[in-house]
């Protein structure tokens, strides 16, 4: 899925997480079909991440991924914080320690509910370890790629410089040049 608009595959878990907000195609990519737009394409996304479908709720997969996405844009952009949307981000997740001293979860449950709580798990555990920080949604507007930082300071904002972010700079300078134009006119 990172192949899908040639950006870095977030490592372990996230990557799930990386690769449910890029089920929706940028604006600017209308020819890249919304993975989770039937019933039909949400069950093959799942399947290929070995998630048993189940019963697919493609209006709750996408309010998933829209309410993670907006924490992400919050999160870098600030702005009004988003609603989690009548407890949707919520699961009770169940843990059982191994006699090996693993932990796992049992993983009975399928569709909505088995990618709400990888989802939510991955993410938990990139927040103890700071990982989180590196999982960004492009700033671009018409973009909103989710991408993993590799810049040394994570302080990457699009997903790709040439074509996002050159767009943005060659805008803020178009704005400053005209700024600078009507300041001059008598």
């Amino acid at each position: 899925m990172a192949d899908r608009f040639r950006v870095a595959a977030a490592p372990g878990g996230l990557r799930l997480v990386q690769e449910l907000l890029n089920t929706a195609a940028p604006k600017a990519r209308s020819n890249s079909p919304d993975l989770l737009a039937t019933p039909e394409r949400a069950d093959a996304w799942m399947h290929g991440r070995g998630i048993p479908a189940g019963t697919v709720d493609t209006a709750a997969l996408r309010s998933l991924r829209d309410a993670l996405r907006a924490a992400l844009v919050h999160r870098e952009e600030g702005g009004p914080a988003p609603s989690a949307g009548d407890g949707l981000l919520e699961a009770p997740i169940a843990f059982r320690l191994s006699p090996d001293g693993s932990v796992h979860t049992p993983g009975a449950s399928s569709g909505v509910t088995a990618v709400l709580e990888r989802v939510l798990l991955a993410v938990h555990d990139a927040q103890l370890t700071g990982a989180w920080a590196r999982l960004k949604v492009c700033r671009s507007p018409e973009c909103r790629v989710a991408f993993w930082d590799q810049s040394r300071n994570t302080n990457a904002v699009w997903h790709d410089s040439q074509t996002c972010g050159n767009i943005a700079n060659l805008r803020a300078s178009r704005a400053r040049r005209k700024a600078g134009e009507q300041d001059n006119t008598p």
